[in-house]
């Protein structure tokens, strides 16, 4: 499906396959299966779901998005106050889009997730597995890791049997040297494109990283290493326009035409949360349990609005990346309806204005249209930041 040619043209394929994927997922899982027949595909909802478990199966992770799909028959099934993304995920569910799966797994971040995870259960069994993996509420003791391993073992070996395979500590040993080596480029790329010196609009950085959940990690790594080392330098271009951090990003992301704006609007965003759910965490250890190791992994991870941790708080992680970056303001994405990240927001708010930093809260869903007053808005906090 993409090349891997490391040209202009490759690149541009890597974006454009990325994009397709997002807004036919079908099709491009039916192309996959066509190559790989005797392959299995597990679909997991992009945040917090190991993949290492679903590498160790031999099978293929795939980020469940949604998309700009009109939403109508999941009305039926989910509030129409409920997030974007678990409402057209179910819309593309219920036409079949997902009959390529053979097991789905989600994380219990949210009310919305554990609710989809249910209807999907009942509505969607036939099709293929579903399962939760449940993660604990505190993140800060010796009984959290234990719990979460044995959660963790519980799912793999629902998974391998769903899969007719077995999962052993070797395969899980490499799935995890895997996976570390993914997010060590997916760190780097980010760190890389998030200088001023770094060309790359963010739009384009968003579809880099979701191509990391539509790919085998063994087709996406000499993509994302080849982005890596062809981000030019271009100081004065990107040194013209504002420097912010965006926030906000845990498990769903606008349009790539509504991030586009952030470009046209003349910024710069030197840090954000793009897919820190997935690719932020920290490097999992090897030798020892594998399970126990990437529990502790888990534990260490970011913060985020759907992942409290008494010690290490959200507000400094982004006052960071405002230092580093040299930042003159933040801008807070909010997906509508998420209940989490609008109880982070007040308090975000209060610590941002505390410190004297302009910010500015935008609220978003898939809709892929309607974006000029946000273009507005954008424009007129760039004036501020002048």
């Amino acid at each position: 499906m993409i090349a891997t040619a490391t040209t202009p043209d490759a690149r541009t394929a890597l974006l454009d396959a990325c994009a397709r994927a997002l807004d036919h997922p079908g099709a491009c899982l039916r192309e996959w299966k066509q190559r790989h027949p005797a392959a299995h595909v597990v679909g997991y909802f992009p945040t917090y779901v190991p993949t290492e478990l679903i590498y160790a199966c031999g099978a293929l992770p795939t980020g469940l998005w949604g998309g700009s799909i009109a939403v109508s028959r999941a009305n039926a099934y989910i509030q129409q106050f409920t997030c974007s993304i678990v409402r057209s995920t179910t819309e593309y569910a219920l036409h079949g889009a997902f009959d390529q799966l053979d097991a789905v797994l989600f994380p219990p971040i949210c009310d919305s997730a554990k609710l989809v995870a249910s209807i999907w259960a009942l509505n969607f069994s036939e099709r293929f597995m579903v399962d939760m993996v449940t993660l604990p509420e505190r993140l800060d003791s010796d009984a959290s890791v234990a719990y979460l391993a044995a959660e963790l073992r519980r799912v793999g070996a629902t998974l391998a049997q769903k899969l007719g395979v077995t999962i052993d500590d070797g395969a899980l040993a490499c799935a995890i040297d895997r996976c570390n080596r993914l997010r060590a480029s997916q760190q780097a790329f980010c760190s890389r494109r998030a200088t001023l010196e770094a060309t790359m609009p963010l739009a384009h950085a968003a579809a880099v990283l979701k191509a990391g959940t539509l790919m085998h990690a063994d087709d996406y790594l000499p993509l994302l290493d080849a982005f890596l080392a062809e981000l030019t330098s271009d100081a004065r271009s990107r040194r013209s326009k504002i420097p912010v951090v965006v926030s906000g990003l845990a498990c769903q992301l606008p349009h790539p035409d509504f991030l586009a704006l952030f470009d046209e609007a003349g910024f710069a965003v030197v840090g954000d949360d793009l897919l820190l759910g997935m690719c932020g965490g920290v490097a999992v250890a090897t030798g020892g349990d594998p399970y126990l190791a990437l529990a502790r992994a888990f534990t260490q991870g970011p913060p985020l609005a759907t992942r409290h941790h008494d010690t290490i708080h959200r507000h400094e992680f982004i006052l960071d990346q405002w230092q580093r970056g040299a930042a003159r303001g933040v801008v807070f994405l909010v997906p509508k309806f998420c209940e989490p990240e609008w109880f982070d927001l007040r308090y975000l708010k209060a610590e941002m204005e505390k410190r004297g930093i302009p910010n500015l809260v935008l609220d978003f869903d898939e809709d892929p249209t309607g974006f000029g007053p946000v273009l507005t808005r954008l424009e007129a906090f760039a004036e501020i930041l002048m």
